[in-house]
Order: structure tokens, then sequence, then C-alpha cells
């Protein structure tokens, strides 16, 4: 074990819990509803070395890989020198190319570009209000396809499939099932379905999160294939979900949309009535040749 500034480095792996906290907090304090899934954070640290720092025995500082992500977040302290903690972070993850921070982390953005990364995506947090939630009709031709428990292996690959078409990507089904339906967030009454003539459509999916003074629901995806895009599917989508969550008693929605998002989904959002409270910036590692 190695000394820091701050504190003790150490590989030795945190328990999850200690783990999740330290990133839950992160967010928080920035305005972010939880976006960390704790099957991620725990694969992450077993999966290869990772760095983690702390004082007085307590976990103020994590730095592991997930492919060449680098997961770092860094407690809010009094006395800490949250900087020279990052420092320590990012010498011991050689190998990171990217990595997502709270925009408004005006500590940790410093030390990122004193060490040669870059900011490049910006990811918007949205909210809403829940207490006037109305349902928008369904688009001609749509209806909505629920999962039942019999049939639902079938229906997680269908929208899989649609979420690929629909980002024009490639992804493997186990990853669309650790990330959306094995988490302690999986909820079959959460995942509002559109189908047409040619069968699923479109999906708006949504997770039910503790923050740490309310329950919050939150948008984890919304998708519409390109057949069935320009007719309002997805605003449907997203109030139906948001129709469930009220009726669960919660009131307040959240997402999150890339910025610069070429299908027009931040202007949407902010129609619809959702405002933003905040951001997270993708870092990117700078080229130590220029």
């Amino acid at each position: 074990m190695s000394g820091s500034s701050d504190g003790e480095t150490s590989p030795r792996v945190p328990d999850a819990g200690e783990l999740h906290q330290l990133f839950r907090d992160q967010d928080h304090r920035f305005g972010n509803v939880e976006e960390w899934s704790l099957q991620q954070l725990n694969a992450a640290a077993a999966a290869s070395p990772g760095c983690y720092v702390r004082v007085a025995g307590i976990l103020v500082g994590a730095g592991l890989h997930d492919g060449q992500e680098l997961l770092l977040a860094v407690a809010s302290r009094d006395g800490l020198d949250r900087a020279g903690v990052a420092m320590t972070l990012l010498h011991r993850s050689p190998g990171a190319q990217e990595c997502w921070l709270p925009t408004d982390d005006r500590e940790l953005a410093a030390v990122m570009a004193a060490q040669g990364w870059r900011p490049s995506t910006v990811d918007l947090q949205m909210r809403l209000p829940l207490l006037r939630t109305q349902q928008t009709p369904l688009p001609h031709g749509v209806d909505l396809a629920e999962l039942t428990g019999g049939e639902d292996n079938v229906m997680h690959a269908a929208v899989h499939e649609l979420a690929c078409e629909a980002w024009d990507m490639d992804s493997h089904l186990q990853q669309f099932l650790d990330r959306y339906v094995r988490p302690t967030t999986y909820d079959a009454g959460l995942w509002v379905l559109g189908r047409d003539h040619v069968g699923v459509c479109g999906a708006a999916i949504g997770q039910v999160l503790q923050v740490p003074d309310a329950l919050v629901g939150k948008v984890a995806t919304l998708a519409v294939v390109p057949r069935a895009r320009g007719r309002g599917l997805a605003a449907a989508l997203l109030s139906q979900l948001c129709w469930r969550f009220a009726a669960r008693g919660l009131l307040l929605a959240q997402l999150g949309v890339n910025a610069n998002n070429r299908s027009g989904a931040p202007t949407m959002y902010r129609h619809l009535g959702w405002a933003q409270a905040s951001s997270r910036t993708c870092w990117r590692r700078g080229d130590p040749g220029k």
C-alpha cells in the first residue's frame, strides 16, 4: 500500500454498497439522479484492478475501468484535497480513454484539463414534475403491448432488436439484459411498448430510483424505429410512462439526453414540459503528442 497527500491508496475492492454509495453521492451532489448500476460497478471492479483512496478508513475516491471508460468518483468532504485524490486516481489509470463527470464539478474538470483530457459529449439531465401528467394518444395503427410474464423473454429480445434498429448500432442481447432486465430496478409494469402491424415499434423503459429525499421515476430509455417516426409515438410512449410513474405516487421524473441529439429530442422534451436540471460531460484523453 502506498500513501497519497490525502490518504492511502490500495487495489483492494471496497464493499459493493460502499462503492455504489460513493458514485451515487457524487451524482446527487450535482443534481443527477443516480445513473450507476450496482452490477456495472461490481463487474468493472472484478474485471480489472482499480485504485481506491481511503482517509481514516473511509472510501473517498475510486477509479476503475469498464473497458476503455474510467469510472471516477471523488467524495466531497471538509478538508479533503479532491484535486489531489483525482490526480492519484488518474495517474493509476493510464489505459482509460474516456470518463463521464458532472459538468458543474469544476474541481475535477480543472484536474482533467490539466492532465490533458478534453471535454466532448454533454448529456442533459432533464426533469418533469408529475403532478399534472396527461396522456398523449397513440398514433393511428399503434397499440400497447404489455409484458405478461409468460413471453417476457421473447419481448425482451424484440425490444433489444428495436433498440439496435432505432439507434443504428450493434449490441449483444446479454448486454441489453444486464442493463435493463437483470438490475433490481427492473419492473415489467414500467415497460411501455408500442406495436404496429409489423411488430414492436417503440419502447419507453422506466425505473424507480431512491434519491436522498424521494423516489424518482427515471426514463432509462426511449426508442422508436424509423418506420414509426414522425407521428408522435415517442411523446405518446413517454407520456404513458410518466402517467404510470404518477400512478405509483411519484412526483418527479428524470431522463438523460445528448445535448446534440440529431433527432431533436431535447427540443421535444422541452415542448412537453421537461426542464434541464443538470448535465454530465464526457472527457476524452488527449493525444499526449500534441
